[in-house]
């Protein structure tokens, strides 16, 4: 039977262990649970709902009991450079990640929607912001705390090194969603990642109406940020987007989906999904 040379846990650092094929599909169950770390955002895969509940219960038992935080559009949850010491489950509402650096200049890295995590870091200090979008409710846990749980559990500690993998999957994905393409294109990309997130958060399927219906409670600042554009280019890459009939401006903050198939081609993925996805239903 096949080997596979995997990553494996040893202390504080990883050694290269042999695995078989039959140990990796046994060890599958135990890493469905898709979340955020950090700056990055993972989807739930599709799953059986007995197991679906099973694997979100993996991570937000230690958010069982855990204090609430109501955050106003605009308040900071996390500032780059305090002691990363807590880790928070979005209950409701939307946050924002971003980073600035010396020149002042700001990157939005992603937003965050409900059941994403955030607080994660390699090192002692959160090194990017958080602040709330949306008024946003967040639980709030001593990351010493998922820490142990993960130390203790080892389902919880497999499914967890498996999403750190998985960031540096999103994290191309990223790359390759944003990268070379022109300002239309990167706007409807935009669109679709929100539509996609919609869809998760809602357990909506794809042909919902609702889907539709895009909010765009952050400004057009903010969506420049994230899409590596000036703001007055996305506000034109809208009106161009409009002119063509892929999208209607219903106010500043909502537009409809008039043709998604048109939209998707103009972005060239599929709501922010690297292809290799299609198959679980994103």
């Amino acid at each position: 039977m096949k080997n596979r040379w995997l990553p494996v846990r040893e202390g504080s650092g990883f050694s290269y262990s042999a695995v078989t094929d039959a140990r990796i599909a046994a060890a599958r169950p135990m890493t469905l649970a898709r979340r955020t770390y950090g700056v990055h955002a993972f989807a739930m895969d599709e799953l059986p709902r007995n197991e679906l509940g099973k694997a979100r219960d993996i991570f937000l038992q230690v958010f069982d009991g855990a204090p609430v935080r109501e955050l106003e559009p605009g308040e900071a949850l996390i500032t780059a450079g305090s002691p990363a010491d807590q880790v928070f489950n979005v209950l409701s509402g939307m946050l924002m990640l971003s980073r600035t650096g010396g020149d002042g200049r700001r990157q939005v890295l992603s937003f965050l929607f409900r059941d994403n995590f955030v607080g994660i870091t390699a090192s002692d200090h959160y090194f990017f912001n958080a602040e709330a979008v949306t008024p946003t409710r967040v639980a709030c846990c001593p990351r010493s705390t998922l820490m142990d749980r993960l130390a203790t559990d080892p389902a919880a500690d497999r499914a967890f090194m498996n999403m750190t993998f998985r960031v540096l999957e999103d994290t191309l994905d990223v790359v390759y969603s944003l990268g070379q393409r022109t300002a239309q294109e990167r706007l409807a990309v935009f669109i679709l990642y929100l539509r996609h997130w919609n869809r998760l958060t809602g357990s909506l399927a794809d042909d919902h109406p609702t889907l539709d219906h895009i909010e765009l409670p952050m400004s057009r600042e903010d969506i420049a940020d994230f899409l590596g554009l000036k703001k007055e280019t996305v506000s034109r890459s809208f009106s161009q987007l409009e002119n063509k009939g892929l999208i209607r401006r219903e106010s500043s903050h909502r537009i409809h989906i008039a043709a998604l198939s048109e939209l998707r081609q103009i972005a060239g993925i599929t709501d922010f999904a690297s292809p290799r996805r299609l198959n679980i239903g994103i």
